[in-house]
């Protein structure tokens, strides 16, 4: 059973069992389709968050989580959990069947070497699922990026939920139509796009799209 109390469903659509929101279960669904064998995987998941995570947390055997602390060395743990900058990874080539991003590209500082790391660490074979709110019909458009000067803002700061900081994440870029070609371009990663509507799964909303990049088997 399903309620909402908003209208912007992706993340107000709640099941009123586990708490999950659509973006959520899309993931989990999206994951189910394409790998149903994930919880015999290693998975690394960066900047967890929800009930999707806490799913792959308690169900895979070989989850790996990590977030992002500026300031803590990369590979090293905080608060019981590894600090990783999605740039610059320090796990080994091929370390990982799949790695799990929710909604974290659109608050990356140079993505290209974030799709690029995120290539090398994964097995052949293996695959990286994520979410961004996803804007069709435009071309991708950057709010920020950091320069040798420091931050410089290229339109008004907007900010979304962080599991971690209060104050909120920055949104660095606002992905477009481009997306998919800027993946292949970076990671040599062919991607599918998921966007699946259905209110028997709970599935509704805006921004439900699920990617699939895929590493290829050599």
């Amino acid at each position: 059973m399903f309620t909402w109390d908003e209208a912007y469903l992706r993340e107000h659509y709640r099941c009123v069992r586990c708490g999950s929101v659509p973006r959520w279960r899309a993931m989990i669904h999206v994951l189910n389709l394409c790998y149903p064998d994930w919880r015999d995987l290693s998975i690394f998941e960066s900047s967890p968050g929800g009930t999707s995570s806490e799913k792959l947390k308690t169900e895979c055997g070989r989850y790996v989580p990590s977030h992002f602390w500026p300031g803590v060395e990369p590979g090293t743990p905080l608060r019981g959990i590894r600090c990783e900058d999605l740039r610059r990874l320090t796990f080994p080539d091929s370390s990982f069947d799949l790695v799990v991003t929710q909604d974290v590209f659109e608050h990356v500082f140079q993505p290209e070497r974030a799709f690029s790391e995120v290539a090398r660490i994964l097995r052949p074979g293996g695959g990286h699922l994520f979410t961004v709110p996803l804007s069709r019909g435009t071309n991708t458009f950057v709010r920020a990026e950091m320069t040798p000067a420091g931050l410089r803002y290229l339109a008004s700061p907007d900010y979304h939920g962080n599991p971690i900081n209060a104050e909120g994440a920055l949104v660095v870029t606002e992905w477009g139509d481009d997306l998919v070609d800027f993946i292949w371009r970076h990671s040599r990663l062919e991607t599918e796009v998921y966007d699946i509507h259905d209110r028997r799964l709970g599935l509704d909303g805006q921004y439900l799209d699920v990617f699939v990049s895929r590493k290829p088997v050599r």
